[in-house]
């Protein structure tokens, strides 16, 4: 047992779905970017412009979600650890995938981007001498997709010690009393000026997105859903007030992306947002990305309650997954640009082959061989020895 947490809160069903589903979306996502008109690793010359729309659409809260997942996962992994073991802990499920990622997982999506664009020759081994020339983009060294590892890693570190009060006794009467307050008044939307108030301050001079030393931006937002997703699920008043309210929830996420879409992004590609709009921008912006999550915890908690068979495995196989499946998208969407598949048709052949492969590399090579499980996050235990432990989540 984890005295630091409730008893019922080690082994949530909603808290796994949506890990599960959150992480999901990511390769739907990855699988359509060469067809979005954004550019990317490898870029088709077609685009689907019903694709980039949706795509848009989830990209105002698919990360987000993940964040604010990650926050309530890291209070379930914290336990009742000492602060030492827990760090121990994060560098080897965080510092290791990460690094072990950097020299092997992201090195062939960067050599098939040169290939594409014609900036190198050669096959995957005459290039490699060069993986680690420089820093991305100019160089080859970089941690691409594995980004996030990465910013949770340094937040959860940085934030540490908000996190160790919240598991003592006076920070869970604290969370609780203000769960049960902000439940009463609706308090939760306050939650959305540290975001606004990001947005429009931030932003803007944030230089290395998704790079984490100047993305001042990034590390704010994010550090704060981080907190956010501890205080939500560490509060039963909050996650209760969230399934009443979700219809509305729903509602003010749909009122707002309707704004900032005709506002700002209708008939744009990338949109450019003047100075003199950025603070309702900001405002919109921070408004729908809590609304949508509210939206999505209410429901899950009303409705992701069960725990079939399969959700213990998905969830340990969120990980590996994230790790690996986008190397695996570079790959199937080079070969099918080169081969000239329809954008629609690349679109569900990209999807279907990250999944199949993702799975095929994780089940054949990760999963069985105890050598390599920490490479990916997992612990070396097989199966049967892993479920006679206590559950501990991942941190993501």
């Amino acid at each position: 047992m984890h005295p630091a947490v409730p008893a019922s809160a080690l082994r949530r069903a909603d808290l796994d779905w949506l890990r599960v589903l959150a992480f999901g979306l990511l390769i739907f996502y990855h699988a359509g970017m060469a067809w979005s008109g954004w550019s990317w690793h490898v870029t088709s010359p077609d685009s689907l412009d019903g694709l980039r729309e949706a795509m848009r659409f989830l990209n105002r809260w698919r990360m987000p979600l993940i964040f604010l997942v990650s926050g309530a996962a890291i209070m379930l992994a914290l336990g009742d650890r000492t602060p030492a073991a827990f760090v121990r802990d994060r560098l080897k499920r965080l510092a290791l995938p990460l690094a072990f990622g950097m020299a092997v997982i992201v090195p062939p999506q960067v050599y098939l981007e040169r290939l594409y664009r014609g900036q190198v020759t050669g096959s995957f081994l005459q290039w490699l001498p060069h993986a680690f020339d420089g820093v991305y983009p100019q160089g080859n060294l970089s941690w691409h997709h594995l980004w996030f590892v990465a910013y949770v890693l340094v937040l959860t570190l940085v934030l540490l010690p908000v996190f160790l009060w919240a598991r003592s006794p006076s920070g869970r009467a604290a969370v609780a009393k203000s769960g049960r307050i902000a439940a009463r008044f609706g308090l939760q939307w306050t939650m959305v000026l540290p975001l606004a108030a990001s947005t429009l301050w931030l932003a803007p001079i944030s230089w290395n997105i998704n790079g984490l030393v100047g993305d001042w931006h990034g590390l704010v937002s994010y550090g704060a859903l981080l907190l956010y997703g501890a205080f939500i699920f560490g509060s039963s008043d909050m996650l209760a007030s969230l399934e009443r309210q979700r219809f509305f929830s729903l509602a003010v996420g749909i009122l707002a992306y309707a704004c900032l879409y005709v506002g700002y992004f209708a008939g744009t590609v990338r949109p450019t947002i003047p100075p003199e709009a950025r603070p309702i921008f900001a405002l919109l912006s921070a408004v729908n990305v809590m609304a949508w999550l509210f939206g999505i915890i209410g429901f899950a908690h009303r409705h992701l309650t069960r725990r079939p068979a399969f959700l213990a495995e998905a969830t340990e196989a969120v990980y590996p997954f994230y790790l690996i499946h986008q190397t695996v998208t570079v790959v199937a969407v080079y070969w099918l640009l080169k081969m000239g598949a329809p954008p629609v048709a690349g679109f569900i052949m990209a999807v279907v082959a990250t999944f199949a492969g993702t799975w095929l590399i994780y089940a054949g090579l990760v999963r069985p061989w105890p050598w390599l499980r920490p490479l990916f996050g997992m612990k070396a235990a097989v199966s049967g020895e892993r479920r006679s432990l206590p559950r501990r989540a991942a941190g993501l």
